[in-house]
Order: structure tokens, then C-alpha cells, then sequence
């Protein structure tokens, strides 16, 4: 097995690598810039090599396999097919398809566990799997070959799972004063977590719009547009980390659903200010709904302010990237505690996490506020040492404009994260060339126990690059992602990349 460590996926012959080496891993290697730019023209050569990728973006090759089964026994000639872990995820699939198409969807169990075929027009496809890759309620790789194997999850497998999934519960509500495994709701992808707290919101407000504080994660902003009646309202954040800007937009429109926001944002790293933005949500009703994947929960206490905490478990609560996850995690103090505490469950059964899954995330995290505080010390050396460097035209870390927001939340023994951003003097070209030099593994995803870097803003908005850039994500900004190396050596990589 490749060790990323000694060995990072950065070669040009390592296009389409899982990283890690692992039959469930959740992200693809994309070592030179032109390979980014071949796979979102969707250049089949580039595609092809592909061994996995994200799993909400890059259907597993093991869930391929589970979908063709499914589509030789259930469809018709002109149908595809797509697998979801429920029947209240398959109805949310075809509920969209009709809306958006026009089409009506079939339906059909494959007769494994909960699983529901999804059955609509071949022409179809691009919409329905909207509803997998945003909404995030996906059949996992080891859900996808436990089915396929057309044997019952056995007895003893199912009683670890349990377990593990109580323990997952422990471990996430120990990092929160009066929290309880019960407050805790897990899921199988971090957005799956943040779109079953949005329908409950909206549910609650039928026809108001959410907002969301500072450019987000691209999904969690998808999940606002696509679903519910409302639609959106973004905030960049500005010197009064959003405050005003909100209170101005309640005086003219009145009421919202929810607010969405990330402590911090990804990717630029800022943080909206929650503490004068949340007695403004209080007094009309609305929750504050906050994810804390990139700050994580040993850096932050997101309850100072928020309703209910989301968190992507696929990223620094795993560290091993072969497993995707999410969760919810309620505040016993906020005021739609008893509400949301009420919903939750029927959510959480729609996008559940399965068992496998489960007992390897319990697994996988055992040490995870170590390699928290170990991946912050290094990226905060990196960090101050990059800041240095004449290639930087522009560092994103939290600890900048932004810094009395992100410290309004931090813990006694909190720090930055392991994340940041930058853009390189020279444009695209500069961008690229550092890119295809660096030895770092590459590709999609963070929070790995290695470092990991992407050109984030072609990845994740390819499409979208003006919309981003209005909103002050540059085309050629790079995301890094700092894990548990040595520093030094890594400084080395950056310098040579430089060169």
C-alpha cells in the first residue's frame, strides 16, 4: 500500500490514483493543471483513468457496479437508474427530477437492506444526479458492495456497527458542555446532515429563503438553491462581519428560514460575526445553523451562538479519507432544541450512515484531537512562512480581517485550522506551473492526516468562474490542506515548486 507521507500522489502518471490506496477512498488525483481543466471539459481520456473521486461528484466504481445490477433487473430500454439508501431519499430524487424535467421517476426496491432504485429518462440523468451529488444522501462504496454480495449483513457485523455508531454519538457530544450522544444525528455525507436541517427549516417557513453568511462550501450553497421554495440570499461578509447587512435586509424583506454559515468559510477562510448576528435571529425566530468542519469543534465552540452544528466527518474526524460521514449536533440550550430534536430522527433515517461505514469512521478517529492540534501547529509554521515568499500575492488564513469573529468562538486552547488559501504573483500561468511541480498529493477533499492541495475554484465552480469571482474567489486560487508531516519538509516541497 502507497504511503502518502513518503510518497504523495503528485505524478503525472498518478492521474486518476485513489488517494489514498484504499478501495473506499474519497478522493482522485489530479496532479497537473491541465488534468483539472481536461475533467471539468469532461475529456473522456482524463475520465477514464479515474479509479474513484469524491463520492457525492464521482459515482465509486463499487456504486456503478450496484447500479448496473439494479439497471439489468429493473429498467426499461430508455431508463438509468440511480441507488439511494432510503425510500424518503428516493422520493426526494424523483420529486426533483419531476419538477425540474417534466418526467416521472419509477421506483423499486432492490431488495437489500433499505435500498430504493430510482428509475427515470436517460435524459434525465444530469438532473437527478443533482440530488445525489448536492443533497448527499448516497449509497457509500461499502454499502454498495455489502449489497452486492446479496447476504445479509451478519448478526455480529451489525452489533459492531451499532456500537460504533453509539461511540461516534460519545465522541462528537464530549467536545460540547450539556451535550448528550442523544443530541447527536449521523449521516452519510456532510451535506446529507446540512440538507436534512434545511428542510426542516424550510418546513418551518414555507416560501421564505435562507441565507448564508460569506461564500460557502459550493454544496452547502447548491442545497439552498435547488431545494425548497424560498431560494437563497448570500452575504459576503464585510467589516461588520455581516451584521448590518443582515439587520438592513430584515428591515426591507422581514423574515428568513434559517442562516446558514462556516466557521470558517471555505475557501477563503473568513468568519461572519455571529455573536452580533445571532440576537437579531432571536427575536425573529430564526435558527442559526453553523458548520464547523474546517475549524472543528476542538478549535471552536460554534454553541457561544448557533441552533444546531453540521460537521463533514469525511474530513479531519476520519483523517484516513476512506470513509464519507456527516453529523448534527444540537444545542440542549438553543430554543428549537425540542423541535429539531423531534424531526431529526425520520432525517437522519432517510441518508443514514451504514454500519461498515461506521465501524471504520469509530475507528479512523480515535486520535482525532491529536491530529487536530498537530495538523494546526503545522500549518500555522507554514502559514507565517509562506507569508514570507515573493510568489504570494494573496494568503486566506482566519486569522486575518476577520480574526475577532473567528475569536469570538474560539476555545481557551483553539487555533486556526488546517486550512488556507492563496493566489500566486503571475496568474494563471505561475498558478499552474507551481501546481504541476508540487510535491504534495493532489485532488479533491481535506482534512486528510496528509497534506492535500487543489486548484479549488476550477474544481468546485468551473462553470460559475465569474459568479465566483464576484464574490472574491479567484479562478487561480489554491487550497491546501496541512496534515502531520514534518514542516520543514514540507516547506522544502513549496520552495521547490517555487523554483
Amino acid at each position: 500500500m502507497r504511503d502518502p507521507f513518503t510518497d504523495p500522489f503528485c505524478k503525472p502518471d498518478d492521474l486518476g490514483l485513489a488517494i489514498p490506496d484504499s478501495d473506499h477512498a474519497v478522493s482522485v488525483c489530479l496532479p497537473q493543471w491541465k488534468h483539472v481543466i481536461g475533467y471539468e471539459e469532461g475529456e473522456q481520456d482524463i475520465i477514464d483513468q479515474f479509479e474513484c473521486g469524491y463520492p457525492r461528484f464521482v459515482i465509486h466504481p463499487i456504486v456503478a457496479e450496484l447500479c448496473l445490477a439494479a439497471r439489468e433487473e429493473f429498467a426499461k430500454d430508455t431508463e438509468a437508474v440511480l441507488v439511494f439508501p432510503s425510500l424518503a431519499a428516493a422520493w426526494r430524487c424523483a420529486d426533483y427530477v419531476k419538477q425540474r424535467t417534466g418526467s416521472s421517476c419509477r421506483l423499486e426496491s432492490y431488495g437489500w437492506n433499505s435500498l430504493i432504485v430510482v428509475l427515470f429518462p436517460e435524459e434525465c440523468f444530469d438532473v437527478a444526479w443533482k440530488c445525489w451529488q448536492h443533497g448527499g444522501e448516497i449509497v457509500s462504496s461499502r454499502l454498495a458492495e455489502s449489497a452486492l454480495s446479496d447476504a445479509p449483513l451478519n448478526e455480529k457485523l451489525a452489533e459492531e456497527g451499532s456500537e460504533a455508531l453509539n461511540t461516534i454519538r460519545e465522541r462528537l457530544a464530549s467536545f460540547h458542555e450539556g451535550v448528550s450522544a442523544s443530541d447527536v444525528f449521523l449521516f452519510s455525507s456532510g451535506m446529507a446532515a446540512i440538507f436534512a436541517l434545511h428542510r426542516i427549516a424550510t418546513r418551518r417557513k414555507p416560501g421564505k429563503p435562507t441565507l448564508q453568511l460569506e461564500f460557502p462550501y459550493l454544496d452547502t450553497f447548491k442545497i439552498q438553491q435547488q431545494f425548497g421554495e424560498g431560494g437563497v440570499v448570500d452575504f459576503s461578509v464585510t467589516a461588520s462581519g455581516g451584521e448590518e447587512e443582515i439587520r438592513e435586509w430584515f428591515e426591507e424583506n422581514g423574515d428568513a428560514a434559517a442562516v446558514f454559515s462556516e466557521i470558517p468559510s471555505n475557501p477563503l477562510l473568513r468568519t461572519a460575526n455571529l455573536k452580533g448576528i445571532s440576537p437579531l435571529l432571536r427575536e425573529r425566530d430564526i435558527p442559526l445553523i453553523v458548520d464547523d468542519t474546517i475549524a472543528t469543534s476542538v478549535n471552536v465552540d460554534g454553541f457561544r451562538y448557533a441552533d444546531a452544528i453540521t460537521t463533514s466527518l469525511t474530513k479531519v474526524f476520519s483523517g484516513e479519507g476512506d470513509v464519507a460521514a456527516g453529523a448534527v449536533i444540537l444545542n440542549p440550550k438553543s430554543p428549537f432544541y425540542e423541535e429539531f430534536l423531534d424531526e431529526l430522527p425520520s432525517e437522519e433515517s432517510g441518508g443514514p450512515l451504514f454500519e461498515r461505514d461506521a465501524i471504520a469512521l469509530e475507528v479512523n478517529s480515535r486520535h482525532f484531537e491529536e491530529r487536530v492540534r498537530a495538523s494546526d501547529e503545522n500549518t500555522l509554521e507554514i502559514v507565517q512562512w509562506l507569508r514570507e515568499q515573493p510568489q504570494i500575492e494573496k494568503l486566506w488564513f482566519p486569522d486575518q480581517e476577520t480574526e475577532s469573529f473567528y475569536r469570538d468562538l474560539m476555545r481557551e486552547d483553539g487555533a486556526y485550522g488546517g486550512l488556507f488559501s492563496v493566489v500566486l504573483r503571475g496568474g494563471e500561468s505561475a498558478a499552474a506551473a507551481f501546481y504541476d511541480k508540487l510535491e504534495m498529493s493532489k485532488g479533491p477533499s481535506l482534512g486528510t492526516n496528509f497534506s492535500l492541495a487543489c486548484p479549488y475554484t476550477l474544481l468546485a465552480h468551473y462553470k460559475e468562474l465569474e459568479w465566483a469571482s464576484e464574490r472574491g474567489v479567484d479562478r487561480n486560487l489554491l487550497r491546501f490542506w496541512i496534515g502531520l508531516e514534518d514542516p520543514d519538509e514540507l516547506k522544502e516541497r513549496f520552495q521547490k515548486a517555487f523554483s
